[in-house]
């Protein structure tokens, strides 16, 4: 039997139409972060190669859906996040959030999630200790270290090296007090002692004042407790001031990533010490896992970007295990799995929801030192994951049993 033309392309089409309906549609997941401020840098446009980088690792598709990465930048403004994240979940079927830097869009952004316990948000850059302390959630994980982690450490060793008069600077921002606390912390524990602190706005921009006042108290040791263009442009004032060379201060970082030092120079950046939890030369896997990157970025990653990527591996790969993409599921599968690979060493993600692994006492080298473009620091110590992190004894989270 022979069908009119017009007939026959009208049963194509349904035919067509009918075969897209039974393609399952694609598994979401979303990256929020800066990708135009003071930290996109140090996490933008890299944390979408890494993510991308993991998706690809992991084989592209789970549970026979293709992964699809949406980004998008919320500014760094946590009204922006929030709207962003409940249109992602709500509407768009992202299952899970990774990414969002800046402590007070994270935090805007957990509070999103906890009204949606079969959404997950892994939080891979924010650095406040209240992510997985009294705002943790059981469908959200800590993957970046918190400020204790990146603060008590370097500035107890510091203060154990003959540094005992300090100066805190904190950006005026939800990060701010934990970080000040953590710093204090680790300077008294060091035998030193704090003479002053200062909050700083983020993107100051004109830094001048709060450099003078940090130069005026006359301390020995500056910690700074952010990063990104606030840190840079608080090293470059200092010089301009003689704070380091004729006043021999020295700087600490509660938060130092590569970009900054680049954007420094070794010349500014010399002799400042930090922690942190990755760094390219750990072994052969890092090292092309890093080249991998730098190819596809244009720059070498901020050891935020391995949070993007390991974030996100690991979070698929506990999404196969569970069968579901339902948070209440993939969380504790998340927590069951080890966390061994080449970047991840006895790591394991504690009963408040923070991933705990070893930090690395670092330095920044002087150019005479460094050897080419990339090589940029020492590692001076190593600090087991049970060490570099608060006592889980002293948890503010409601998930901790007591």
């Amino acid at each position: 039997m022979k069908f009119p033309a017009a007939l026959a392309a009208g049963l194509l089409a349904v035919a067509a139409a009918s075969a897209a309906a039974q393609q399952p549609s694609s598994f979401k997941i979303g990256l929020a972060t800066d990708m135009s401020s003071a930290f996109a840098d140090l996490s933008g446009k890299g944390s979408v190669v890494a993510a991308q980088m993991a998706i690809e690792d992991f084989g592209g598709s789970v549970l026979g859906r293709k992964i699809e990465l949406v980004t998008a930048d919320h500014q760094m403004k946590p009204s922006v996040g929030s709207a962003l994240v409940t249109e992602w979940f709500d509407r768009e079927n992202v299952s899970a959030v990774f990414g969002l830097a800046g402590s007070s869009v994270a935090l805007a952004v957990q509070a999103i999630a906890k009204d949606r316990p079969n959404r997950a948000v892994i939080q891979t850059t924010a650095l406040t200790s209240e992510l997985a302390g009294k705002s943790c959630l059981p469908n959200s994980i800590h993957w970046a270290p918190d400020l204790y982690a990146l603060s008590v450490a370097v500035t107890q060793y510091m203060a154990q090296k003959g540094g005992k008069t300090w100066y805190v600077m904190v950006q005026d921002t939800a990060a701010g007090p934990p970080a000040l606390a953590s710093a204090t912390y680790g300077i008294k524990k060091g035998g030193g002692r704090v003479i002053g602190d200062v909050r700083v706005p983020f993107n100051a921009g004109d830094v001048s004042s709060y450099v003078l006042q940090a130069q005026t108290s006359r301390a020995q040791m500056i910690a700074v407790g952010f990063g990104g263009t606030d840190l840079v442009n608080i090293v470059k004032a200092g010089r301009q001031f003689g704070l380091t060379q004729k006043g021999g201060a020295t700087f600490v970082s509660l938060a130092l990533f590569n970009p900054d030092i680049e954007a420094m120079g070794l010349d500014l950046a010399q002799g400042i010490t930090f922690v942190m939890p990755f760094y390219a030369d750990m072994n052969d896997e890092a090292r092309a896992w890093a080249k991998r990157f730098t190819q596809r970025a244009g720059k070498a990653p901020a050891w935020g970007h391995i949070a993007d990527y390991e974030g996100v591996l690991y979070y698929l790969r506990a999404v196969q295990k569970a069968g579901t993409d339902d948070a209440r599921k993939v969380i504790p599968a998340m927590k069951a799995a080890p966390l061994k690979s080449f970047s991840l060493d006895n790591a394991v993600i504690r009963e408040d929801n923070q991933v705990i692994r070893p930090m690395y006492l670092t330095r920044v080298k002087s150019p005479s030192q460094s050897k080419g473009p990339g090589d940029y620091y020492d590692i001076i110590g190593k600090v087991a994951a049970n060490d570099a992190f608060s006592p889980l004894s002293q948890s503010a989270c409601g998930m901790v049993k007591k």
